[in-house]
């Protein structure tokens, strides 16, 4: 119906405001269309240049600042072109992919229908037609394993992709937002549209949506992608499988083409002479060797093809291989951290070739080179054949020659065309061998390196979701899938089968275990006679103890010996799940049997007790918790070794994971309170409780890492740690054995050497007043502490040997800790002291160098000196210094190396130096100084341990040198510490450093009346009667003066030993006094004599002094060690009687 003029009038406004909208909408989308649009790169670059150009040198901040803005504009514009081919080849295949499967589908069926070869046509080609064939064949399969690989990775990328897409979504969307906040301030601040900083900004915002839009497309269509790819994946597989069989059956036709040639050349060879002829020795000795060469011919190219083909085979599992290495490099790093990289790797790895390498291609290599040095050698003589055959019948001495030239020259020509033939064969066998060597050691390194690459990173990765409240809430519908699909259903008996031939090897297993119940009885009443016997001191051995450890593990066999044979019933006549669970059986029965046999030895009245002299509450302890440790080892060693390759699938087995960690708890508990146990009866030792405690943390922390999604890495440490535990054990059972048999060993030396006492003592009344010198006893405590010491340490260098073959190739997977950065290294001057990254693997190995030298520091130096340095005759000091040195020695190349392996660069360590120098010359300069005198002092040994000094007023004998300092006990036995400066800068005097016989000078004053020479010969005669004066040198009597009331003399005596100075000083004192009164020689003093006297009347003086008894009678024997009495440096002046330093 139409309208009418005047409702088109009242519309009209409404249709103005229409107009004004579109208008200004239409002004703001032509305002911001220029905004919107990026400059090419074209553009940008000419704008580049020019405000490089117009900028100042250096540059300002600000034209810095725009100069990077354009450079970065530059770089997003060229990637955002580069997205969006990405996009529209993107799309273009996606429009592409119906038609493309559905032809790859009709392919594939047609593959399988139909041969693309036709093997009939062989049949009537010669050899350079199939020659030609093969390497044509042979460069198509080549061309089609390459796409294959290619097209494989791109499948395995596909398969990736969800997870490389969702994080560069997150990446682009954060990108946006940056973008995004920085246009914003940008609006904010009113920075012109044109602007290199806004420019930056919107070609990073278009390049994020532009990302952003690829990875979504590709995450949207990536199902069909992957359908694509893998339809062509399995035609390429038809064709590689087809074009395989191609070259093998042209291979077969070859080797069948040389084999008749070689064949036809042989007849050739060997074709028969006449009868009179053929008979002649010359003739067939020929004949003989050109029937060897023939041989030779037939196998040599036999040999060629078979290696031929085992070099075809040996080159396909190398590219192989090399395909696989390059698939995992390229997609590992895309899905790091996922669970998808779990199950990639272990596709990987279940796809490896076994390769079983040929020992016996280098002696065929060098037998090949031998033969064909003969060859030529032969082909030389055979340059004239009748020459040679003249020659021949000369030497032969043939009456009649010359019949004979002619056949013996044919057999001449024919064996020089076999060695014509030979030879290119031989030199076919020496190309094949050699390229096969060579692709074979590839092989053998590639697939070792990307083992050892794969088992890296299943180690590191989790394999498994980890448990969370989703998992707690699927416990029912995990348990009904386990009910239903479980494993467990596979063992069931209606899936039983008979075993294969291999489970006759249980037989011999049971038949031990019989007769080991038969033997049960005797076995228990030798244990009783080897318990009875022990303490007996005519019975008792060091054998009895091992022998008893023996018959134990013989009484605790039956039962683990039965599961022995279960297992191996198992394992070798069963299928891959009965051999997987036989293989579990088997660790579960060396676990038993370790057990079993602890057991044993702990019974109430056993080895324990009765061997080792356990308390028997700490034996009933530790036998209990055993029994709880081998039932709580049951579920662990039965599931682990199941569950470690299908670790993904693993937490979705409700039962069995809480099986697991019951057993890894029970373990834990098992193992702490085995470790407690020790406590109560023999004290707290810090060290190995805290060590104990942690080892018995290890199946938690096991149990924790399945938690939480590394399966695979704690089931596969799961087998170690229980062997390591079977080891503790052994190590702790030997070193029980070693202490008993060292008290059984110092016990009869003991009792022999009171059977030689007794002996001494039960001589005859004529032997009775001799004097019995005994040998003085050795030691038996120090003899034992050496002994159990160098026992220990071997039986730890045992120990750890055995551990490190248990963790041998556990070592290769900790090495993947060196990709761990903690630190980077700087380079440069003025860089960090670090030469390369520090990683974790370099902080573990510092540690273990660190551990290892303080233990050497600690030990090896007392071990030289009770092993080595304790049977050399060295003087008093020189052990201490040489185990002091070392020691040092040892702390300095531990240190070295802790910070070499930590990757410190003593180049740049130069400031450090300084700064040590100037706090040496400043602050340590007392104690660098005390340092370097103590190494003087242990390498000059101007003091030894031992010796006696005199330093200043202070006179002792050194006990003790340190790094530091020096302590010396004086002879009230009182401990002087004293820096080794000291002993370096000031006099010092060594009583005992060269000969420790010391001078003591005696002096004694008597009156002017006396008899001068009977004086000296008095004297004389004291000094020779006292033991401890010697005779050399001889002691010296001096009449030195004239005083106001005495005649002055001097008695210089020598002794051996400084004990010897008071002694002596005492003895001949005492002597002399005694003998000066009998002979009436009066001691002189200074006094004032009034004597009143009649006219020729003489006085006679008579000693007063009579001496009771003899006082020397508790002195000891010449040369002990005692006090010198009061020595000082230098000739000193005594009294009368008194004695002085004197000299050497």
């Amino acid at each position: 119906m139409p309208s009418s003029p005047s409702s088109l009038f009242r519309m009209l406004p409404l249709l103005l405001v229409l107009l004004l909208s579109l208008l200004s909408v239409s002004t703001v989308v032509a305002q911001e269309a220029p905004e919107k649009r990026l400059p090419d790169k074209q553009e940008l670059q000419s704008r580049l240049d020019e405000r490089v150009a117009n900028a100042s040198d250096p540059p300002s901040a600000t034209a810095q600042e725009e100069i990077d803005a354009l450079s970065e504009a530059i770089d997003a514009v060229e990637k955002l072109a580069e997205v969006e081919r990405e996009l529209e080849s993107l799309e273009r295949r996606i429009e592409e992919a119906p038609e493309r499967l559905a032809a790859l589908e009709e392919a594939l069926r047609q593959s399988e229908e139909g041969e693309s070869h036709n093997l009939a046509e062989l049949e009537g080609l010669k050899m350079p037609a199939v020659e030609q064939r093969l390497s044509d064949a042979t460069r198509v399969l080549q061309s089609t394993q390459d796409t294959l690989t290619s097209v494989q990775s791109q499948l395995l990328g596909a398969q990736t992709l969800p997870e490389r897409a969702q994080q560069a979504i997150t990446e682009a969307n954060r990108e946006m937002d940056e973008a995004r906040v920085k246009l914003e301030d940008l609006n904010r601040r009113d920075v012109p549209e044109d602007a290199p900083l806004r420019v930056a900004a919107r070609a990073r915002q278009a390049l994020a949506e532009a990302q952003l839009e690829l990875h979504q497309r590709q995450l949207n269509t990536n199902t069909r992608m992957r359908e694509v790819l893998q339809q062509r994946l399995a035609l390429l597989k038809l064709e590689a499988a087809s074009e395989e069989a191609w070259v093998s059956a042209l291979q077969g036709r070859l080797d069948r083409l040389r084999r008749e040639q070689t064949e036809r050349a042989i007849a050739e060879a060997v074709r028969d002479e006449p009868e009179a002829i053929s008979r002649h020795p010359v003739i067939q000795a020929a004949q003989t060797t050109n029937r060897q060469l023939s041989r030779d011919l037939l196998n040599a190219t036999s040999r060629a093809n078979d290696l031929v083909r085992d070099g075809l085979e040996v080159r396909r599992q190398l590219e192989r291989v090399r395909r696989l290495q390059q698939g995992l490099t390229q997609n590992i790093e895309a899905v790091r951290g996922s669970v998808l990289l779990s199950r990639i790797l272990r596709e990987q790895r279940a796809s490896l070739p076994e390769v079983q390498p040929r020992p016996g291609l280098r002696d065929e290599i060098a037998d090949v080179r031998l033969a064909q040095f003969e060859l030529d050698s032969e082909r030389d003589a055979l340059r004239s054949p009748e020459a040679l055959a003249r020659e021949v019948l000369a030497q032969a001495e043939v009456d009649e020659p010359e019949p004979l030239v002619e056949p013996l020259v044919q057999l001449f020509n024919s064996r020089r065309e076999l060695i014509s033939q030979l030879e290119p064969t031989y030199g076919q066998i020496l190309t094949a061998a050699i390229d096969m060597q060579l692709n074979q050691q590839q092989l053998l390194d590639i697939s070792a390196q990307l083992r050892t690459s794969i088992d890296e990173q299943l180690f590191w990765v989790a394999n498994a979701r980890p448990i969370d409240l989703g998992w707690l809430m699927k416990i029912p519908q995990n348990l009904m899938m386990e009910w239903r699909e479980g494993e467990w259903r596979q063992i069931l008996p209606h899936n039983w089968r008979w075993p294969g031939p291999g489970a006759w090897v249980a037989v011999p297993v049971l038949l031990v275990v019989l007769l080991l119940l038969a033997l049960r009885r005797a076995i228990m009443r030798r244990l009783v006679t080897l318990h009875d016997q022990i303490g007996r001191l005519r019975y008792d051995s060091q054998l009895h103890t091992p022998k008893a450890v023996a018959l134990n593990a013989l009484v605790a066999a039956p039962g683990p010996l039965c599961l022995v044979a279960f297992g191996l019933l198992l394992t070798l006549g069963g299928s891959e799940v009965a051999a997987d669970v036989g293989y579990s059986v088997l660790q579960l029965s060396l676990a038993w049997g370790v057990v079993a046999w602890s057991r044993r030895l702990l019974v109430s009245d056993g080895v324990a007790t009765r061997h080792f002299h356990w308390p028997v509450k700490y034996v009933g302890k530790l036998r209990w918790w055993l029994l709880w440790l081998g039932v709580s080892m049951a579920p662990v060693l039965l599931i682990a070794p199941l569950a470690r390759d299908a670790a993904v699938t693993f937490n979705q087995r409700p039962l069995g994971l809480g099986l697991l960690l019951l057993g890894l708890i029970g373990m834990s508990v098992a193992l702490s309170k085995l470790i407690m146990a020790h406590t109560p009866f023999f004290g707290v030792k810090l060290f190995r409780l805290v060590l104990g405690l942690a080892l018995a943390m290890v199946p938690v922390v096991l149990g924790g890492a399945v938690l939480y999604g590394y399966v695979y890495s704690a089931l596969s440490l799961v087998s170690r740690f229980v062997i390591s535990l079977y080891l503790l054990g052994v190590w702790i059972l030997v070193e029980a054995a070693v202490v008993r048999g060292l008290a059984v060993a110092a016990r009869r030396l003991a009792y022999r050497r009171a059977l030689a006492r007794r002996r001494a003592l039960a001589q005859d009344d004529n032997d009775r007043g001799l004097d019995i010198v005994e040998e003085p006893p050795l030691d038996m405590e120090q003899v034992n502490q050496q002994s159990l010491r160098l026992s220990k340490l071997l039986l730890t260098i045992g120990f750890a040997a055995l551990l490190y073959l248990v963790w041998t190739d556990f070592l290769g997977v900790i090495g993947y800790l060196d990709n761990v950065t903690l630190v980077e290294g700087a380079t440069g001057e003025g860089g960090e002291a670090l030469e390369d990254n520090l990683s974790v693997g370099d902080v573990l190995v510092a540690l273990f160098i660190a551990g290892v030298t303080m233990m050497l520091a600690r030990n090896l130096p007392g071990l030289l000196e009770v092993m080595v340095l304790s049977r050399l005759e060295l003087k008093q000091g020189s052990a201490y210094a040489i185990s002091s040195l070392l020691s040092y020695t040892i702390v300095g190349t531990g240190t070295v190396m802790t910070l070499g392996a930590l990757g410190v660069s003593w180049a740049k360590l130069q400031w450090l130096v300084a700064a040590l120098g100037v706090g040496l010359g400043f602050g340590l300069q007392e104690i660098f100084a005390n340092f370097i005198s103590g190494l003087i002092i242990l390498f000059e040994r101007p003091v030894r341990i031992g010796d006696t000094i005199t330093l200043g007023n202070l006179t002792g004998t050194v006990s003790r040198i340190r790094i530091r300092a020096t302590t010396v006990t004086d002879f009230d036995r009182k401990e002087i510490i004293i820096p080794n400066k000291t002993f370096v800068t000031d006099q010092l005097i060594n009583w005992s450093l060269s000969d420790s016989v010391t001078r003591v000078t005696l002096k004694y004053g008597v009156s002017h009346d006396a008899d001068r020479s009977l004086v000296h010969r008095l004297l004389e005669q004291a000094a020779e009667e006292n033991e401890r004066v010697l005779s050399d040198p001889p002691p010296e009597i001096y009449f030195m003066a004239y005083t106001a009331s005495t005649m002055e003399y001097e008695l210089r005596i020598y002794v051996n030993a400084l004990g010897d100075r008071l002694l002596a000083t005492d003895e001949l004192n005492g002597r002399i006094g005694d003998m000066f009164s009998e002979h009436g020689i009066r001691i002189a003093f200074d006094q004032l004599d009034v004597h009143i006297r009649r006219s020729g009347q003489r006085d006679v003086w008579k000693g007063v002094h009579q001496v009771k008894g003899d006082p020397q009678e508790g002195h000891p024997p010449p040369g002990a060690k005692g006090d010198p009495g009061d020595v000082s440096i230098g000739d000193g002046s005594g009294s009368d009687g008194g004695g002085d330093a004197g000299g050497r």
